[in-house]
């Protein structure tokens, strides 16, 4: 045994005692355990071993060592072996150091064998002899496992606290009065705005406080730390590093000490999403309340269905003429107000309320002022979780006016607003009805003549009074006895069912002139007009409103060119012209719209034939009738207020056209425009024309503005000073068909033209024997030098003419003797040669030779007959007929004379009657060609599409009427006209 071994045991020897047992050398060695433990080890509370410095276990507290490490130790390898190779590491380095004289503790964790996880101190003191040299090392045990659980349980419950708080926005204080000493935990810092770090004192927090509530807030915290009561109170808040305001809900307890208050311990709450929320929602609701109060509906919120009034709106105040204040107090007091037929409805919604249904009602209620009025409810239910009806929420709406808006609205969707009258709607219900019942009914279709004078003249304002008192007249002379509308300005259409006869019918339309042409009075005018009327039978002249419609609208057209105040019976006789007619009114604005209309320039040439302009002329390309003249379509468009559009049209197209010759690098002539007197008498002419020679920036000298001795007519003060404005800015005025009208030499005083036309009926005759259309036309030309106007001859169509015109200083010529009106391209061409050669030839009226594949017989004179249209485009029509004269007549056709213009090779079909010899002739036949004839009348040449019957009746007929004429027999049974065709034609149109 060593020195320093054998003095380690003598020190056990010396100082340790148990039970009076000493310890020998040899028990020493054998079992060091089974010595008695030092006095320190056995006394002290926690566990202690004594290690040699060998690391033998020299003493330990056996029993409860075994219970806390669960297994006996003997030497330090067997401890180091309770634990992790990592942590036996450590404690062996500890041992070491230990041994060197240095103290060491560690925590660590120790499994035991049962599993369960203890937390353990570990302090090693080194043993020191009288030489303080190290003999050994106490390692004392301290078990730390229930503490550490507690300090862990604590930061848990001290984490939860703070995240609890966090969510609850609370945050929890603590303030010890008399050290003036104030704790408080995380999340109030955040809630007030200031940092853990800072030292917070009660006047720190108090610095704060809002304004307005310190004094408060400050009051109740100080009366809780003297007398000790408690106290709760809401507060505003500055943030401390934002300076938001924040909305602070605070409560304290005080804790007393010997009945002396000792400290304060409470919660600040921050209620800011809260208070926000809530002075929102408490917004929303007076802001929805001052909406509710100022909607004309009335809104309502009452409990349950039979529950108090929640909420009405002062809307109910001004529809029920009933206080709030009682609608309060009598919830269903309002219902009595419904009239007794509706109760019953709303006794039914009531019902459907309880069953979670919405309901909407119309009824009838009578207020306590008497006044009764229409209201529309709505009412849906509020459900409570139950299922139940918490509360009822309705909408009250007066819609009286509504409804008197709707039967208004209604009355005009079939009533004229001017004159109450049905319009056109509601006269084709009527028809309609009269149809289908199809008894026999008189359609009087009425238009006031020369009505644009009026409005032109006197104003819209006076030609409404005017109309007004027009419709009523007519209902003072029809009374309940027929039906009457205003269909369109001034067209009134008249039904009569229960007629007498057509003689009644006949008495009744004069009647209805003589009254309508009375004069009245209107806004101190005297106004005398007239009307013409057109009349057609149902079903004689149409089992259709349309069909009957038109055709009394084709009388109409036939009454006004006889003169007007007169009026005309449907005719089969007389109706291609007026259907004509009224398909031209019916499509002139859709084709405008749609491009139909063009513009013809008829050059203006010096007697030397050098090109000095142009007169612009309408054409208009109908789909159905063809190339349309200004001569069928201006005076419709005349009677229907369309002139107006289209010849502000025309301004603007020559106007462009100028422009485009000038980019062009033509050389730029005046076009002469036609100025309707309609236009001219409505404002905003020369405005117009301004714009236009701005907008194409054209030169105002290069457009002339022809008006007509109508135009001067009227020639009062607003005329006058329309032509002096157009001549202001640039443009000239020439006088058209000079000496056709009522000439004046006043109206060359006060206009100022520029130009003088002659009118072409004068040119004409200007070679003729008769020399009195040369004199007439020589002094008008020596007259208009005088006065320093420029001369155009109108209509020269012969070289003789020309001749003339020169000797005589004629200025300007215009006629088909150096060309007709032509279209854009050809005219550019004629611009660019810049002048044109007079055809030396005399204009023939004969038309071309006809070659045809069977014989032609011609009449000694021409038959009567009758054409009408049966086809167009396809689409059958039902016209009446239009009288024709026959010239020659053959198996293939037949060559007609007749005043209507007529579209050739187009897709109308037509139907031709004729006599010959006591035989009645209706065959189908296409027009193939068209030639002039005299004045303005046209040949036709007709081709027939003959059946095997109509042609087994035709050739004998044809050749009996040849054999006749070889031996110059008499044609009998036949209608012959034996006067002239043009006169005989006029006559039976008119």
């Amino acid at each position: 045994m060593s020195i320093k071994k054998s003095k380690f045991r003598n020190l056990f020897k010396r100082n340790i005692y148990s039970n009076n047992h000493a310890i020998d050398k040899q028990n020493t060695k054998g079992n060091a355990l089974s010595l008695p433990l030092p006095s320190l080890a056995f006394n002290h509370p926690d566990l202690i071993i004594a290690f040699s410095p060998y690391g033998d276990i020299i003493s330990q507290t056996s029993k409860r060592l075994i219970e806390l490490l669960g297994s006996r130790l003997q030497t330090k390898n067997d401890f180091l072996h309770l634990f992790p190779e990592s942590t036996s590491e450590r404690l062996d380095t500890l041992f070491t150091n230990t041994l060197g004289g240095k103290s060491e503790n560690i925590e660590i964790e120790v499994n035991k064998n049962n599993g369960q996880q203890i937390q353990l101190l570990l302090t090693f003191i080194p043993i020191r002899i009288n030489n303080n040299h190290v003999e050994g090392i106490y390692l004392i045990i301290n078990d730390l496992t229930e503490h550490v659980q507690l300090e862990q349980s604590l930061e848990r419950m001290k984490k939860h606290l703070n995240h609890s708080q966090q969510i609850a926005a609370v945050g929890s204080w603590e303030y010890i009065i008399n050290d003036d000493k104030f704790d408080c935990s995380i999340n109030l810092f955040d809630t007030i705005g200031i940092d853990e770090s800072e030292n917070i004192s009660i006047e720190r927090l108090f610095t704060l406080v809002h304004s307005k509530d310190y004094s408060l807030t400050r009051q109740k915290f100080d009366e809780s730390t003297k007398k000790g009561n408690s106290f709760a109170t809401e507060f505003r808040i500055l943030h401390g590093k934002t300076n938001e305001l924040r909305y602070i809900t605070a409560q304290a307890e005080c804790i007393k000490k010997d009945g002396i208050p000792y400290r304060l311990v409470g919660v600040i709450k921050d209620d800011t999403s809260y208070k926000r929320l809530e002075n929102e929602l408490k917004n929303q609701i007076t802001n929805l309340q001052h909406i509710y109060d100022h909607l004309k509906a009335g809104i309502w919120l009452r409990e349950n269905t039979e529950g108090k009034m929640v909420f009405a709106s002062k809307g109910l105040v001004d529809i029920l003429k009933c206080p709030l204040k009682r609608i309060y107090e009598d919830p269903d007091y309002w219902k009595q107000m419904v009239s007794p037929d509706y109760r019953t409805m709303l006794i039914e919604s009531i019902n459907l309320l309880k069953k979670g249904q919405i309901t909407q009602n119309t009824f009838e209620i009578e207020c306590p002022d008497g006044k009764t009025k229409w209201l529309q409810e709505q009412t849906f239910p509020w459900m409570n979780d139950e299922g139940e009806i918490a509360y009822l929420f309705g909408m009250v709406l007066d819609i009286t006016d509504e409804l008197e808006m709707h039967d208004k609205l209604n009355f005009l969707a079939y009533h004229d607003a001017l004159t109450n009258m049905p319009n056109q709607h509601g006269l084709y219900n009527k028809l309609d009805s009269l149809c289908q019942a199809n008894q026999p009914f008189a359609l009087l279709y009425l238009d006031l003549d020369r009505f644009n004078v009026i409005n032109d003249s006197l104003g819209y304002h006076v030609g409404d009074e005017l109309l007004k008192e027009v419709a009523s007249g007519l209902i003072a002379i029809i009374s309940q006895e027929g039906y009457i509308s205003r269909i369109s300005g001034t067209d009134f259409v008249i039904v009569m069912e229960n007629y007498k006869d057509k003689d009644s019918i006949f008495r009744l339309a004069e009647q209805l002139m003589k009254h309508i042409q009375k004069p009245v009075t209107i806004e101190e005018f005297d106004i005398q007009i007239t009307t013409s009327i057109g009349i057609s039978f149902f079903p004689e002249h149409g089992e259709s409103k349309l069909t009957l419609i038109e055709n009394a609208h084709s009388a109409l057209y036939r009454a006004k060119r006889q003169g007007k105040n007169n009026y005309k019976i449907y005719s089969d006789m007389k109706d291609i012209s007026s259907y004509k007619k009224y398909i031209l009114d019916k499509d002139m604005r859709k084709a405008l719209k749609n491009e139909e209309f063009e513009i013809y320039y008829q050059p203006k040439v010096n007697t030397e034939g050098i090109i000095v302009g142009a007169e612009a002329l309408l054409r208009w390309n109908h789909h159905e009738w063809g190339l349309v003249s200004p001569g069928e379509f201006i005076p419709i468009a005349e009677e229907n207020h369309f002139i107006n559009d289209l010849g502000d049209w025309v301004i603007k197209e020559v106007c462009v056209q100028l422009k485009e010759w000038k980019e062009k690098g033509l050389t730029l002539r005046p076009i002469a425009i036609n100025l309707s007197p309609i236009r001219l008498m409505k404002k905003g002419l020369v405005e117009y024309v301004k714009q236009q020679l701005e907008l194409y920036q054209i030169p105002g000298n290069y457009l002339e503005f022809e008006i007509t001795e109508e135009s001067l007519l009227k020639s009062d003060h607003t005329v006058l000073s329309t032509l002096e404005d157009l001549k202001s800015i640039g443009t000239t005025i020439a006088i058209d068909d000079f000496g056709t009208g009522y000439s004046s030499l006043q109206y060359l005083r006060e206009i100022h033209a520029d130009t003088l036309k002659i009118d072409k009926i004068f040119v004409q005759h200007i070679t003729d024997e008769n020399k009195v259309d040369a004199a007439i036309v020589s002094s008008t030309m020596h007259l208009a030098k005088g006065l320093g106007l420029k001369v155009v001859a109108e209509g020269v169509e012969e070289y003789e003419q020309l001749e003339f015109l020169k000797q005589n200083e004629c200025d300007i010529i215009q006629g088909y003797l150096f060309s007709k009106p032509v279209a854009l391209e050809t005219f550019e061409q004629m611009l660019q040669t810049g002048y044109l050669l007079p055809s030396k030839k005399k204009l023939s009226l004969i038309p071309e030779v006809e070659r045809r594949a069977f014989y032609r017989f011609e009449f000694p004179y021409r038959v009567l007959g009758n054409m009408t249209i049966t086809e167009v485009n396809h689409r059958k029509v039902s016209l009446g007929a239009t009288p024709i004269l026959i010239e020659n007549i053959s198996l293939g056709g037949i060559k007609i004379v007749s005043l209507l213009k007529l579209p050739i090779n187009s897709d109308m079909k037509f139907m031709f009657a004729f006599t010959l010899m006591n035989e009645l002739f209706e065959l189908e036949g296409t027009l193939t060609w068209k030639n002039d004839a005299k004045g303005d009348m046209f040949f036709y040449g007709v081709k027939f599409n003959l059946n095997t019957y109509d042609e087994d009746r035709l050739a004998p007929l044809i050749n009996q009427l040849s054999v006749l004429q070889n031996t110059n027999q008499q044609i009998p049974n036949t209608d012959f006209v034996y006067e002239d065709s043009f006169s005989y034609l006029h006559k039976q149109l008119t």
